[in-house]
């Protein structure tokens, strides 16, 4: 029983220290950000990568580095106006973060990510033809939103999937 109560104790010091260690490594990373914008992007690069190949990762791991990922290298891609990289750290942490949600979300999209972004295109070239139609000048943007983003409306609004109607968004 005696012995049982030090392995507990041995295993809650090991995790303290590995914390530690995870936070000295991120405020040094972040040390170095300030004298070289490069570090930081090899750092979102490298959780970049991580993040697509954290399936093969033990579940604990998986959700700790996701909320990691959610609270810090999301936001500092998101600050840096790199979004591609923001929209897919956010769909790939709340996949492991919250894996019932996303699953939940991504099986009532009708059409897959590459469908709807081409339905988007389309969209736009529509849009496009009717602006020249009418020679009015403009430049318009669009995106089919990501699962992260459509989460977040629909706690915002605190609406099921199916109430919410923009999964697109056109500028």
């Amino acid at each position: 029983e005696e012995n049982g109560n030090d392995d507990e104790y041995l295993e809650a010091q090991n995790k303290s220290r590995l914390k530690d260690m995870r936070n000295e490594t991120l405020r040094k990373t972040f040390m170095a950000m300030g004298e070289d914008i490069r570090v930081i992007l090899i750092k979102l690069a490298d959780r970049l990568h991580n993040m697509r190949t954290l399936g093969y990762m033990p579940e604990h791991k998986r959700k700790r580095i996701a909320q990691e990922t959610m609270d810090i290298f999301a936001p500092l891609a998101n600050r840096l106006g790199i979004w591609n990289i923001k929209w897919e750290l956010e769909d790939l942490a709340f996949r492991y973060a919250n894996s019932e949600q996303y699953k939940e979300i991504a099986s009532n999209l009708s059409e897959k990510r590459t469908d709807r972004e081409h339905k988007v295109q389309q969209i736009l070239a529509d849009l496009e033809g009717l602006l020249q139609e009418n020679n009015i000048t403009a430049e318009i943007t669009g995106r089919p939103k990501h699962i992260f983003s459509i989460y977040k409306k629909m706690m915002g609004k605190g609406k099921p999937f199916e109430m919410v109607r923009d999964l697109r968004g056109l500028r």
